[in-house]
């Protein structure tokens, strides 16, 4: 599991260790796991949801995200996954940084499993319907709200002034370890 940091430390922050990893299981399947540690009562989790389903601007609250592209260039295409802890989803098609945004109509998720302690969540989720031949390169992300409105953003780095998960600078290769 890779290591997330949070864009500020906070006394909240400070709280919590957050991990994750995306491995690509077959040709077209990648498997994504969050595990998230400290007071995890103090999290904002969305309500429950009858049925799981596509949903956009999950990023606003307490979501697990994940970026995947064949190449780091700004110019080069890549595609969003936001999963929320309560099962809804959504993935996004991008032809360049930032540009091109498209529904990936072709592309699933799945919340597989979500298990928790006092101390501890544990998220598991099926990407399906994305070559792994084009995710040489990936982004691990999280926003975390708390209960009481403050929102952290976690990656596995942060290479920009202001929280900018679509920043490939705070990206790595899917062969680093």
């Amino acid at each position: 599991m890779k290591k997330l940091v949070p864009f500020a430390a906070t006394a909240q922050t400070k709280l919590f260790n957050v991990e994750a990893e995306v491995e690509a299981v077959s040709q077209d399947a990648h498997l994504l796991v969050f595990e998230i540690h400290g007071p995890v009562e103090r999290i904002l989790w969305p309500a429950p949801s009858v049925i799981e389903s596509r949903q956009d601007e999950l990023w606003k609250t307490t979501c697990l995200e994940a970026f995947l592209a064949k190449g780091n260039a700004p110019t080069d295409a890549y595609l969003e996954i936001n999963c929320s802890p309560n099962g809804n989803w959504n993935a996004y098609k991008f032809s360049s940084y930032r540009e091109g945004m498209t529904t990936a109509a072709d592309v699933s998720v799945r919340l597989q499993e979500r298990s928790g302690e006092t101390q501890r969540v544990r998220f598991q989720i099926e990407i399906k319907g994305f070559d792994a031949a084009e995710a040489t390169f990936h982004g691990l992300t999280a926003v975390i709200e708390f209960a009481d409105g403050e929102k952290s953003y976690w990656s596995l780095k942060h290479a920009d002034a202001n929280p900018n998960f679509h920043d490939k600078r705070g990206w790595e290769s899917a062969t680093t370890r």
